[in-house]
Formats: C-alpha cells, structure tokens, sequence
C-alpha cells in the first residue's frame, strides 16, 4: 500500500462533498488497476467501512459509488452493510467491478441466496471473466434458487474452460 493511497483513501471515507470531489479526482487519475498493483489492507478498509457506507448512501458526486465500490470489493468484505451496493453492481452490466463483486460474494454466499435473478442475466455477460465467476459463486450456495439452476444451465454452454470448472462443481445435471 502506497501512502498517498492511504492517506487519498483515508480523506475519501471521511466524507465531505466539496473534499470528496477532489479525492475523487486524485483517484480515477491512478486509473483502473492501479489498486490490483497496489493493494489497501482490508483492516484498513473495514476500520472505514462506516464512512463508506455513508458515501454510498449520500453523496451525489459522480465516480465516487465507483470507488466505494471498488474499496469494499477488493478488501472482500462481504456483509449485510455492504449487500445494498453489491446487489446495485449486479443489477449494473456495466459495472467495471463485476468480477471482483461476484468474487466477494463467495465469501458470503448465504447472504447472497436471493440475488438468482440476477445471476441469470449476468450469466451471459459479454465478459468471459463475469460468467465464471457466476458460476463460481453459484458453486458456492447451498441453496440455490431456480435462477440459479437456469443460470448453470446457460453456462454449460459457455466455452471459457475455467467457466466449465465451476459448472462442474455445481453438479448440476
């Protein structure tokens, strides 16, 4: 973790709009993937989990549900919380943090039992990495819905071989 990651990502979650604005600024010029390279602790993260859960709830400027988004993914904290954004990215075809989200999830999946529905959209996704995590997390949920079971069904027609893997570990015939 870089200091100016830290320090940016500790200003970020203390909130403020005209503050927040700026920071923002700072951050989508690291790019994405700049925090794959360069990772915050999730200690870090969770002790700020408050303050981003604030900034998801209220803060109208633009790119920053992004990054609350991004912080709460990467660090995979997956609890009731931070279910309202994680539903909101599935619900988004064109979140860039899908693969992450549907990552996170699997941490958690009896939190997650109810999103089938959309699960079964995503589970033709244009992007090979969305559709394998589907299935990954579907592999993960004891109780799965019937979206769920469609979705599996749609994905062993998938062609990504490490989407296969985790058809497979559905078991469903």
């Amino acid at each position: 973790m870089l200091k100016q990651d830290k320090e940016d990502f500790i200003a970020f979650a203390s909130g403020g709009r005209e503050h927040t604005a700026q920071v923002v600024q700072r951050l989508n010029a690291r790019g994405l993937g700049h925090f794959e390279d360069h990772p915050l602790s999730a200690k870090l993260v969770r002790q700020h989990l408050a303050g981003l859960v604030s900034l998801w709830d209220d803060n109208p400027v633009p790119d920053a549900r992004d990054w609350v988004l991004q912080f709460v993914a990467d660090a995979q904290i997956a609890d009731a919380q931070v279910r309202p954004m994680i539903q909101a990215a599935l619900a988004d075809k064109d979140c860039p943090f899908l693969p992450t989200v549907l990552y996170t999830m699997g941490t958690a999946p009896a939190l997650f039992e109810d999103c089938g529905d959309l699960l079964l959209a995503l589970a033709s996704h244009p992007d090979h990495e969305v559709r394998w995590r589907v299935a990954y997390f579907i592999s993960r949920v004891r109780n799965r819905s019937e979206p769920m079971v469609r979705a599996i069904q749609l994905l062993k027609l998938d062609r990504y071989d490490t989407t296969q893997v985790y058809v497979r570990a559905c078991g469903v015939s």
